[in-house]
């Protein structure tokens, strides 16, 4: 039996040093080759801006405020390579001063290697709280061989790293810190607050997270009344987008409502995305609140995913949060669950390359919708590749939080008192 487990175990690592040996090559090649081994896989490293050009934006945003600029001046500064708009709260700006020490090209490797490390932290907390090793070894392959997060660190973005911190807030004892740092770098993480507001254990990150976020934005918001306006409508009045680098359950929707010729929608899609919107988060919220299965996981997770199923604007990278949401998942419930099935089934289709690779056979740059030229087919099964197995996910969590009926009101006011 000794002899069997030594076996077992000798496995593990094995295939897991194999893991980590695929995927640091897949990331030099991103870091040093030109076009990388994952070029043809993305929209959006065909026919978007270079690559670390969402990094090279908060970099430029670091610069701008070094010269006493608004963080969101879109104004060339002579030192940063291509870069999208900087969007995020004015202190991450702030914070990235400390980037433009060293060169755009510098700063960049080393945003992938904090990137990196994170995903490192992520791994050894799901090891710790699985229980079936068979289970953590299939969520490390997924998230170490992750076709989304390739994409993020070509984009050198910071999805991955505010829902990862997000997650980790939830299996860690550190997690204040944690918590008020993935919503500071991506305020993501705001939806899910009342979820960690509802345990004890996990109040004093809210106490700290959300004080935090306020004293270092309103102030610098009051101050400068023009960037929170540039800061709301960046993130809350988008419109557009629904292209073929989104992935987002409302780019399905758009796809339904324009081929089935609902000309009333179309006209009022911004009405219409707003109501929905609001009915999915409150509705959402109200299970999370009255649920008799205090279940922080499934809470979270629920939350968060109702925000990215009803946001707009939800491009391929933004997968890596969908991931990191069915690997906490996955982890923390027991792998006969259902809930916990979903999720790593979830997990690794989401983690598989779409088959865009398949339909954008010019492969232009110059082109900004190869969809153009698609059959019609094409738009659907691209998107739904994502969109299933993240409502899939929902679905889930949301019947994980119903399977035990939801509480009264007293009784949900005590148990929020509690804590439990």
């Amino acid at each position: 039996m000794q002899l069997l487990k030594k076996r077992q175990n000798l496995f593990v690592y094995v295939t897991v040093l194999f893991l980590v040996a695929i995927h640091l090559l897949i990331v030099s090649s991103i870091l040093f080759e030109n076009p990388s081994i994952i070029w043809p896989l993305h929209n959006d490293t065909i026919h978007r801006v270079g690559p670390a050009a969402d990094f090279y934006g908060v970099y430029h945003a670091g610069v701008n405020v070094s010269r006493g600029f608004s963080p969101y001046a879109t104004a060339p500064d002579g030192i940063t390579p291509n870069f999208y708009a900087f969007r995020y709260l004015p202190i991450l700006a702030i914070a990235a001063q400390l980037f433009t020490l060293a060169s755009p090209q510098v700063a960049y490797i080393f945003w992938i290697v904090i990137l990196e490390g994170i995903l490192a932290l992520l791994i050894g907390a799901i090891w710790r709280k699985s229980s079936d090793p068979r289970v953590s070894l299939t969520i490390t392959a997924a998230l170490l061989l992750n076709s989304p997060y390739f994409l993020e660190i070509y984009m050198g973005q910071f999805t991955f790293v505010s829902i990862a911190l997000c997650c980790l807030a939830l299996m860690v004892r550190s997690n204040v810190p944690m918590l008020c740092a993935s919503i500071l770098v991506k305020p993501i993480g705001l939806a899910a607050l009342p979820a960690f507001a509802l345990h004890r254990s996990l109040r004093p990150a809210v106490a700290y997270a959300l004080p935090a976020v306020l004293l270092l934005s309103f102030p610098h918001f009051v101050r400068h009344p023009d960037q929170w306006s540039h800061f709301f409508a960046s993130n809350f009045e988008l419109s557009g987008g629904l292209d073929p680098g989104n992935y987002g359950f409302l780019r399905f929707l758009h796809l339904v409502v324009t081929d089935v010729g609902l000309d009333v929608v179309l006209q009022s899609w911004l009405f219409f995305v707003s109501t929905f919107r609001f009915l999915v988060f409150s509705g959402t919220l109200l299970v999370v609140l009255f649920s008799r299965r205090r279940s922080a996981h499934a809470a979270v997770c629920a939350l968060l995913l109702s925000h990215l199923l009803t946001y707009q604007h939800v491009w391929e990278h933004h997968i890596t949060a969908v991931c990191v949401l069915a690997a906490t998942c996955a982890a923390n419930f027991d792998a006969r669950d259902r809930t916990s099935r979903v999720a790593l089934i979830s997990l690794v289709v989401l983690a598989l390359p779409t088959p865009y690779v398949l339909f954008d056979a010019a492969k232009n740059p110059a082109v900004w919708d190869p969809s153009l030229n698609w059959p019609r087919y094409a738009d659907y099964v691209i998107v739904l590749f994502k969109v299933a197995p993240t409502v899939a996910l929902f679905v889930a969590v949301m019947r994980e939080l119903t399977r035990k009926g939801l509480m009264s009101l007293p009784e949900a006011i005590k148990s929020a008192r509690s804590g439990t």
